[in-house]
């Protein structure tokens, strides 16, 4: 009897472990059966959301309809939000009635948004975290004339880490471009901006910093308030005309109402051991964004790619035997400034007596090309599910 592996989430962690499943299944001549459960019928890239901001790409161009992965991998696809988790009972449920039954399980829900967990900073700014919030961005940057943008990172870790300094860029030349020269900041928690990317990463960003004029705040502690025109730190106050902000990362409510809450911090999942399992079903994985810093990764989508990998490869493993397990891969990350771009590379190691990955980074390659190679990354991933 085939082997049930069922994938909830439709982002790139999910797609990824149920294509690495899929495919190798095929190739081996296993018997195994793959269903994705993604909540959403659009497959997104959510970095393109920067660009749709910075109008050099249209929301159209962010998503892939994520039914196409039938045609192109081979597993089964159901758009359906998962209600609840049967993990000893090895059943998923769907908020339409389905119930999928498993033999293994790979969980990839992203974040949620805690907007609301800081006073006023849901009222105020903007952001690119989805395509409506770029769509306002948007919006409020091709008008813009004011005299003092900034850039807030309310808590860590955070989604996508090089995404404040990167954007603070894109948005120096954006705005230079149509003859506008704010004062732009950035606004950092901790009293370092390496974001877990190492010293080499922290060198290049002072040094782009100084060179575009962006300053930088770290160290301001607490975020207490945000005002129409102002930011209340435990450590200071900051005044802005436009604000652009990074959500808190939270739990997606599915895992949090069905017992899935990491025990030292909520806002996280429990996950455990360096191949991203459930402490107490080893036949469950947990490798979405939910699941990165209780290992010690970054809320991102490279960390999450190679999670998935190594939960795919785990599944085949134990499903067909004899398969080979890689353990968690080098990492390149890339990002933009405007024209030009910057590669950092990231070497990682398991710590068993921390129970998390140690890791060293440092800057690899800048210029026009390391754009175009994201950029490349991006469209072509979408392009295959098209």
């Amino acid at each position: 009897m085939a082997k049930k592996v069922v994938v909830v989430g439709g982002g790139s962690g999910g797609l990824v472990a149920a294509r690495m499943v899929q495919t190798e299944a095929t190739r081996l001549g296993g018997d195994i059966d793959v269903t994705l459960i993604s909540a959403s019928e659009k497959h997104y890239m959510p970095p393109l959301w920067s660009e749709v901001a910075l109008g050099t790409a249209s929301p159209e161009e962010t998503w892939a309809p994520i039914k196409n992965a039938e045609r192109a991998y081979g597993f089964k696809v159901v758009v359906d939000p998962v209600k609840a988790f049967d993990l000893p009972g090895k059943k998923v449920t769907t908020e339409g009635g389905q119930t999928f039954d498993f033999d293994y399980l790979v969980i990839a829900l992203g974040t949620a948004y805690g907007w609301s967990d800081y006073k006023g900073l849901d009222k105020y700014g903007y952001h690119n975290y989805s395509e409506e919030g770029a769509l306002e961005l948007k919006k409020a940057l091709s008008t813009y004339k004011g005299k003092k943008v900034v850039f807030l990172v309310p808590e860590l870790p955070f989604r996508c880490g090089i995404y404040p300094p990167e954007m603070a860029m894109n948005v120096r030349a954006y705005l230079e471009n149509r003859g506008v020269h704010p004062e732009i900041s950035v606004l950092y928690p901790a009293d370092a901006i390496r974001m877990a990317l190492g010293e080499g990463l922290d060198r290049f960003f002072k040094r782009r910093f100084k060179r575009h004029n962006i300053q930088y705040h770290a160290g301001f502690g607490k975020l207490l308030e945000v005002t129409e025109n102002k930011i209340i730190t435990e450590n200071g106050e900051f005044e802005y005309d436009l604000l652009i902000k990074s959500p808190p990362s939270r739990l997606p409510k599915v895992l949090a109402d069905n017992g899935l809450a990491h025990p030292g911090d909520p806002r996280w999942s429990v996950v455990t051991g360096p191949r991203f399992q459930h402490p107490d079903y080893d036949y469950v994985y947990l490798v979405g964004e939910h699941a990165m810093p209780p290992v010690g990764l970054l809320t991102a989508g490279v960390p999450v790619h190679n999670a998935a990998v190594i939960a795919g490869a785990s599944i085949l493993s134990d499903a067909l035997g004899g398969y080979m397990i890689p353990s968690y891969g080098d990492t390149l990350c890339m990002g933009h400034s405007f024209e030009s771009g910057f590669a950092g590379n990231c070497e990682y190691w398991w710590i068993p007596e921390e129970g998390k990955w140690g890791h060293a980074c440092y800057t690899v390659a800048t210029g026009p090309m390391v754009r175009l190679m994201k950029d490349s990354f991006y469209r072509g991933w979408l392009d295959a599910l098209r």
